[in-house]
């Protein structure tokens, strides 16, 4: 039962151990507080940006990206085709054997 006493065993039976978010560890509500709602205000306000320096920070962010090779391009368009070869031919299962079963009931 839950209330029985200590036996005096060394051991004690604990639960399982719970992850604690980082906001957890440092003693921060999760909940959302007015002074968070003004930082993300402030935050969305200091993004905005005109046309050439959007532009601009596009440009910085495809730089960031990590493109494939021409193998792996070879590859992954391979996959692609093979799985949609994969769905039409199950669709088209589907749709032959429904259209045999409606085909069965109203005509046989």
């Amino acid at each position: 039962m839950a209330d029985e006493k200590d036996t005096g065993s060394s051991e004690k039976l604990s639960g399982a151990a719970r992850p604690s978010g980082k906001r957890q560890v440092t003693g921060e509500t999760t909940a959302t507080s007015t002074k968070t709602v003004e930082k993300r205000k402030k935050a969305a306000a200091d993004k905005k940006t005109n046309p050439l320096s959007f532009f601009a920070q596009v440009w910085q962010e495809i730089r960031k990206v990590i493109w494939p090779t021409g193998k792996q391009m070879v590859q992954y368009t391979i996959i692609v085709l093979l799985f949609l070869i994969l769905v039409t031919a199950l669709v088209f299962g589907v749709d032959w054997a429904a259209s045999w079963g409606i085909d069965q009931i109203l005509i046989g």
